[in-house]
């Protein structure tokens, strides 16, 4: 193949000056990218006619979606590049077929061709072969024929048929539980200590509720009675209004009042008896004898009073009160209240593969503590409110799994290998927490080893074998769990394929 480059400024005249001096019978035109050469249908006719002429096989090199279209309806095939060009005669084939007539028609190109070919030669390819030429062909034939047909029929066997051979290997669950310290205070994972990092949460959170009280105290019930003598002091009557108040001495003064009016005689020692009953309730005005002796008022300047009897009927009963088991214990709920508030609001906060650690849940300080009662105070019912600050501890678990592997690592037995999508792992749960929040906590790791299978050596043993006999060596000679399937495809003979490469196994290690 002869390649010639065109120029932007040839044309169609230059084209065929140029195809006049080949020297080979196919030629490659690479058309220039920039210009427009052979860019219409006369110009290509007329390059199709100089091809005929000429007995040339010309193709183009053109990147031209219309000029391609053109260039392949008159028979020239076309190139991406000259590397194309040189390797696929297949387009130099498919290039020849013409949709539309151009140039010389295949007569007289016959006949121009055979006007150049050599005369001798053609007498040459017209002479009759020799007959013993003719039979040795004739019966060399007959062997070559059932030969390529018994290569056909071996290439069939050993390569059509395929096999597809599942085992499961012998597999064992293993499981390791590692004891872990989730430390705030660690900057990265200590493997000999077996210590993470840990995250520390705060949260503030508020929270109110009252609880029935359970004491109890002596509040006053009922109003001692009693009766008073008054006794006149001058020489005039003088009336005693209900109402009157006549009270004890001393700093402890108890107050009575008379509940009837009286009068005593208008002469000096004159008496006069009055019912009196006390202000206030309680056993306070159980007075002994002779203790009342004051009178308010202006009566005092005109009466004594006495109480000659004790007074009696003064009582107590029993009232509920707010006690310090009461705060105590409400104390307590509201603490476990802030704390489940605050874990739901630390949950929120919690990265992916965290877990909080909710036996770390404690209160850290209390900033702000409101009772509605006081102890000792008479209430049925008291209220607490309190605003503190929780905190917890967050734990990765990405960073525990870490520890745990390299201990699952160890339980691998000489001969198996872990499966890779068989790990399990979990918290199996805190077991203690200091102050600090460090979390004490064990975690397990489970598993699955299988047996290494070595199958190179065993497919080259089994391959052509009797489909039984190959499943019945493979579970004697390897560690398998259950007895090999295989699937053969098509299943000629009852036999695996003969090539080991048309042997697949599938490996279940689940």
């Amino acid at each position: 193949m002869q390649r010639l480059e065109l120029l932007p400024a040839d044309d169609i005249v230059s084209i065929c000056d140029q195809l006049d001096w080949v020297n080979e019978r196919r030629v490659l035109l690479v058309l220039p990218n920039d210009g427009r050469v052979l860019d219409n249908q006369v110009d290509l006719a007329r390059l199709r006619r100089k091809a005929d002429g000429l007995r040339l096989e010309i193709g183009l090199v053109t990147l031209d979606p219309q000029l391609i279209l053109m260039a392949r309806s008159l028979g020239f095939p076309t190139f991406a590049n000259d590397w194309q060009a040189e390797r696929d005669e297949r387009l130099w084939r498919r290039g020849r077929r013409r949709r539309e007539k151009a140039g010389l028609a295949p007569d007289e190109i016959r006949r121009t061709f055979l006007a150049h070919i050599d005369r001798q030669e053609v007498e040459r390819r017209k002479a009759a072969r020799p007959v013993w030429q003719t039979w040795v062909w004739r019966y060399l034939t007959i062997p070559i024929f059932f030969f390529a047909l018994a290569l056909v029929y071996l290439g069939i066997v050993y390569s059509v048929p395929g096999a597809t051979i599942t085992i499961r290997p012998y597999v064992e669950p293993v499981a390791v539980t590692q004891m872990v310290v989730a430390d705030p205070q660690l900057a990265a994972v200590n493997f000999g200590g077996a210590s993470i990092p840990a995250r520390v949460l705060l949260v503030q959170a508020t929270w109110q509720t009252e609880v029935a009280t359970t004491g109890t105290i002596n509040v006053p019930d009922t109003q001692a009675r009693g009766k008073v003598l008054f006794v006149n002091l001058v020489d005039l009557p003088v009336t005693i209004p209900a109402g009157t108040e006549v009270a004890t001495s001393g700093s402890g003064r108890i107050v009575f009042q008379t509940v009837q009016p009286v009068q005593a005689a208008g002469l000096v020692g004159a008496t006069a008896e009055a019912d009196v009953i006390a202000v206030d309730p309680g056993p306070r005005g159980n007075v002994e004898a002779n203790q009342i002796n004051q009178i308010s008022g202006a009566l005092a300047s005109q009466l004594e009073v006495r109480n000659i009897e004790p007074l009696t009927g003064g009582d107590v009963r029993q009232a509920p009160a707010v006690s310090q088991a009461d705060i105590d214990r409400l104390r307590t709920q509201v603490v476990q209240y802030l704390q489940t508030l605050a874990q739901g609001q630390m949950e929120a906060q919690l990265e992916e593969n965290e877990f909080l650690a909710r036996e770390s849940l404690q209160v850290s300080e209390i900033l702000q503590e409101t009772r509605s009662h006081a102890i000792g105070e008479r209430a049925d019912t008291v209220a607490l409110e309190i605003r503190a600050e929780i905190r917890a501890t967050a734990v990765d678990t990405n960073q525990a799994n870490d520890l745990v592997y390299s201990q699952l690592i160890g339980t691998v037995r000489s001969g198996y290998t872990l499966v890779p999508d068989s790990f399990n792992f979990y918290s199996d749960g805190v077991s203690a927490v200091d102050g600090e929040g460090r979390v004490n906590f064990s975690m397990v790791g489970e598993g699955i080893i299988a047996a290494q299978l070595d199958l190179a050596p065993h497919l080259s043993e089994i391959a052509g074998q009797e489909t039984d006999l190959a499943m019945r060596y493979l579970y004697e000679q390897l560690p398998l769990e259950v007895f090999p399937e295989a699937r053969v495809l098509p299943d000629w003979f009852g036999r695996l394929p003969y090539l080991p490469a048309r042997i697949q196994v599938e490996v279940d290690d689940s």
